[in-house]
């Protein structure tokens, strides 16, 4: 098992201002290198609603991220509310209570056997999650959980220094893997803002009808979004 006592090291090594398209996957890699975990995904987190993927190391913790984006639950989400870490050891012994995320996510990714969340905190603003997962369960020690702390509080001053700027400046987001990226959030945001005008309703409400219609057809989120702006087609209100 690897020892969470390089994380801090790694992530300080990671997050040096050199080729900004790679800084969230390095970020994601050091954490990854330096805790006990096989896959991690970072996540800016705004609301409920407004959530900005910023790079995953691994299949499964980014299909973490989407059941998460597509359902508007899961212990990132917890985390991301409540400021404290969200720990599930051992999903055979205890299940995650989240009743659309954690039957979706079994379903897609039944190898993960553990789930950690984490904020990520800069003072007392919470910018986002770290969001890790284990293919076998194991639980955090004390000892790891403080190292870990100190890692995510390197990493939040990198995303605050060097990701955070580039979002409230409007500017395209540099990171790769950018066509995953566009097709997993930004494009799901501009569905709702076409299908709010189109319905004269909140983008609010248009992002919950799009999420209930992907939840309840099963179709990736992503894919109806894309299809609402390709062919402007949208339901009619009753």
């Amino acid at each position: 098992m690897k020892p969470g006592f390089d994380a801090v090291r790694l992530v300080h090594a990671a997050a040096r201002p050199h080729d900004l398209a790679q800084l969230p996957r390095r970020l994601c890699t050091a954490l990854r290198q330096g805790l006990p975990v096989d896959e991690v995904a970072l996540c800016l987190f705004t609301s409920r609603e407004c959530r900005q993927l910023l790079g995953a190391c691994g299949p499964a913790a980014l299909r973490l991220e989407e059941v998460q984006f597509e359902t508007g639950e899961g212990p990132g989400t917890e985390a991301a509310a409540t400021g404290r870490p969200v720990l599930y050891p051992d999903l055979r012994t205890r299940p995650m209570p989240y009743p659309f995320f954690a039957p979706r996510l079994h379903e897609e990714a039944a190898h993960i056997a553990a789930v950690y969340a984490f904020p990520l905190t800069l003072g007392t603003h919470i910018l986002g999650t770290a969001q890790c997962l284990r293919y076998r369960p194991h639980r955090l020690d004390a000892t790891v959980l403080a190292h870990t702390t100190a890692a995510l509080e390197v990493t939040a001053g990198a995303i605050a220094d060097f990701c955070l700027p580039r979002l409230t400046a409007g500017e395209a987001l540099p990171w790769e893997p950018a066509e995953t990226l566009d097709a997993h959030w930004e494009t799901t945001y501009r569905a709702s803002g076409l299908l709010a005008d189109l319905l004269d309703t909140s983008v609010t409400d248009a992002f919950a009808r799009l999420r209930a219609t992907a939840f309840t057809t099963a179709r990736p989120l992503p894919a109806l979004a894309q299809e609402i702006l390709s062919s402007r087609d949208t339901p009619r209100r009753e």
